[in-house]
């Protein structure tokens, strides 16, 4: 229902004239079949926003979601170094590279004018593995040896100046070894053994065309009787 068409006069029962208003309305009211459709329009759009609002909601919690890992691996970095000696007058006379503050792998000598004269090898800071001394003169090999634990306890090779192999031994002077040794023109010039540095056992002695001259019977460094 609807007030329309409202009149508004004074009436003459107040003799001083102030009016009293009367509200006059005329009720008026829409065919029933309109206020239907009217109701079901409303409750049509009413539905329609919920479902757009459910759909825009279930969409959201069907979105992928970043799951996030937190692992509590850590990165370990190495830290790489160098330590270097220099001589009196300011030139490098041996570097080897550090890891974590421990010396490792190959270290080089180095002569008064930036040449390589040699290496050892090292492996957590001790001296382990092959070392090479050179001719300074002519840079050729002069000494191959071989380290462990710090100490040159292994094959030894000594050159001459000329390049040539002068001496092999299978271990250092204080223990048991084969050895070996050339003439300066590369031939063979003695085979024998040590112990305790000390030749011991049959040794053979060459000439330098290499041909057997004598073989002599050792005990302990002195020629057995």
């Amino acid at each position: 229902m609807a007030i329309s068409n409202c009149l508004f006069s004074p009436t003459s029962e107040n003799p001083l004239e102030f009016p009293t208003w009367c509200v006059l309305a005329k009720l008026s009211a829409k065919p029933r079949n309109e206020i239907i459709a009217e109701t079901v329009g409303n409750n049509m759009k009413k539905g329609i926003f919920h479902i757009i609002i459910l759909l825009i909601l279930t969409s959201c919690n069907n979105q992928p979601k970043k799951v996030v890992i937190e692992t509590t691996e850590s990165i370990q970095t190495e830290k790489i170094d160098s330590v270097v000696d220099y001589r009196a007058d300011g030139t490098m006379e041996f570097k080897v590279k550090t890891q974590n503050g421990l010396k490792n792998g190959n270290g080089y000598y180095f002569d008064s004018n930036g040449n390589v004269i040699g290496f050892k090898h090292f492996e957590n800071d001790s001296v382990n593995g092959y070392g090479l001394i050179l001719n300074e003169n002519t840079l050729r090999p002069k000494y191959l040896y071989e380290s462990n634990n710090g100490k040159r306890d292994g094959v030894i090779i000594e050159f001459y100046e000329n390049g040539v192999i002068k001496k092999f031994r299978s271990a250092d002077i204080f223990n048991d070894s084969q050895t070996i040794r050339f003439h300066e023109n590369g031939t063979i010039k003695e085979i024998g053994q040590t112990k305790t540095g000390r030749g011991h056992g049959t040794v053979y002695y060459f000439d330098e065309s290499g041909k057997l001259e004598k073989t002599v019977e050792y005990e302990n460094g002195n020629i057995k009787k």
